[in-house]
């Protein structure tokens, strides 16, 4: 069994100096596997043939492992832009690469070994749970709708997260890929801060350098409970290497 310890989601908690925050409004315990083994057995995966899977794990243990948070325990969340800005990552894989990615990252933290999938335009589309069994062209064959892509409402899809913390038993490790700004960014702005007082951590991945992400990773501590984001830009997610991604 997992050790058990109350502390911030990944110890990324600052001390705003200010009555501006509201506290808590949901905390979870945080559990370790005390052997600091991955969520999934890596070995079956790759006795399966999911080979770079099972690599892409493999990375995310070390890079994990460097920051004291081997064998963490985590819901892995990923949160798909879907607005028409985004058809041509969709069609040259790029979506594709970051959904096998996200992944392999879980299997290291996600005892479920299930990446739900919020894809999201104007619209909040249906959620797919993404796993070791379907994750091979899963976004052309489950998720992208080619002729029905709409704007960029975040704020819904951030809402939804906020439904799932307030019921979640564990933290949520939320990866957002988009590639620009939102329709509402007051509103994005405000439920990031909101979500702060959430076990909840959001790590955009931006496809192109988006300046409002960048902004609401560098927000002044005094305006939210905690460091609840981290902002990366990957141009190109296929020429990352596995151990830089993760």
């Amino acid at each position: 069994k997992g050790s058990h310890t109350t502390m911030g989601f990944f110890d990324r908690r600052k001390d705003t100096g200010t009555a501006a925050t509201t506290g808590p409004a949901r905390t979870v315990n945080l559990v370790k596997d005390p052997a600091g083994a991955s969520a999934i057995n890596l070995s079956k995966v790759r006795d399966a043939g999911h080979i770079d899977l099972a690599k892409r794990a493999d990375k995310a243990g070390i890079a994990l492992s460097k920051r004291d948070l081997a064998g963490i325990r985590a819901q892995a969340i990923l949160v798909l832009d879907h607005s028409g800005s985004m058809h041509g990552d969709y069609r040259n894989g790029k979506v594709q690469t970051l959904v096998e990615r996200v992944l392999g990252f879980s299997l290291q933290i996600d005892v479920d070994g299930t990446v739900p999938v919020i894809p999201f335009d104007s619209r909040i589309l249906p959620t797919v749970e993404v796993t070791v069994d379907n994750y091979q062209g899963v976004v052309d064959q489950r998720i992208w709708q080619r002729n029905a892509m709409g704007s960029t409402d975040l704020a819904a899809a951030l809402r939804i997260v906020r439904n799932l913390a307030q019921v979640a038993t564990e933290p949520l490790f939320v990866a957002i890929v988009t590639d620009g700004n939102p329709d509402d960014r007051r509103a994005v702005t405000a439920l990031v801060v909101d979500l702060a007082r959430y076990p909840v951590f959001l790590k955009f991945l931006a496809i192109r350098d988006v300046p409002y992400l960048e902004e609401l990773d560098d927000m002044s501590p005094d305006l939210r409970l905690l460091d609840n984001v981290d902002t990366k830009t990957f141009d190109d997610p296929a020429a990352v290497s596995d151990m830089a991604f993760a």
